[in-house]
């Protein structure tokens, strides 16, 4: 989920970047313009705007000039060629409003999700380094609660400090014959039993510290839970794919 927050941030940035040059600007008041070109005011306002958001990369007032007049000089061009009318800019609008809705959506979203985590949650996690965990991966419909692992069941055996961090997270939170439900994609989810936890004579690597342990923690919860939120929204939806 962290991902698709991610990408969605960054196809947003760079929507709006390229539209930026295309939203029209309110015309300023006659003492507030700066330089007209081709008719068109520009406002001095904006341009000290843009010269402090420069930060420490200041450009001198005259390479301000210089941008905003070669910059406003292209809009001009672009308006004069009606590439804001084209389709494919109309579209690239249109991914542009999608993409911002869904990213507050899942901004208010992530922000709402619960990531306490407990000492004795930290201390279950730090409790299997070195050991040895035997566990089954069933389908999210399996009866993993029946105590007999169905014959689809996957079942493995490892070192715990050698598995990946999300396994490694689900299984410190369960019992021996314990299991849960784990999100990977929305409507993607299988069931993970813990089997069995034993000591290992091969040496375990260093354990991390109790901050990481609860920053991992944290972070999975948020994803599960964001997942799970999704999956119900799919659930609850009417959805129906036509074929071709």
């Amino acid at each position: 989920m962290k991902y698709l927050l991610t990408i969605l941030s960054i196809a947003c940035i760079a929507t709006a970047i390229a539209l930026s040059a295309f939203w029209p600007d309110k015309q300023p008041e006659e003492k507030d313009i700066a330089v007209t070109i081709n008719g068109h005011s520009l406002a001095r306002s904006a341009l000290e705007r843009e010269e402090g958001s420069a930060g420490y990369h200041r450009s001198s007032e005259q390479e301000l000039m210089e941008s905003a007049i070669t910059r406003e000089l292209l809009l001009q061009e672009a308006q004069r060629q009606a590439i804001d009318k084209e389709p494919n800019f109309r579209a690239a609008l249109k991914s542009f409003y999608e993409q911002s809705l869904i990213k507050v959506l899942l901004d208010r979203q992530y922000q709402k999700t619960d990531a306490r985590v407990s000492e004795e949650e930290i201390s279950a996690f730090l409790s299997l380094f070195g050991k040895k965990v035997t566990f089954s991966r069933l389908s999210a419909d399996s009866p993993a609660e029946t105590g007999q692992a169905p014959s689809q069941a996957q079942q493995m055996t490892a070192i715990f400090d050698d598995l990946a961090e999300p396994l490694q997270v689900i299984l410190s939170t369960l019992k021996p014959g314990e299991s849960a439900v784990k999100y990977d994609t929305g409507s993607d989810q299988y069931t993970i039993r813990l089997e069995d936890v034993s000591s290992s004579p091969a040496a375990g690597s260093t354990p991390p510290d109790r901050e990481t342990v609860r920053q991992r923690l944290a972070e999975y919860k948020r994803e599960q839970q964001m997942s799970s939120w999704l999956n119900n929204l799919k659930k609850s939806a009417s959805i129906t794919i036509h074929n071709k």
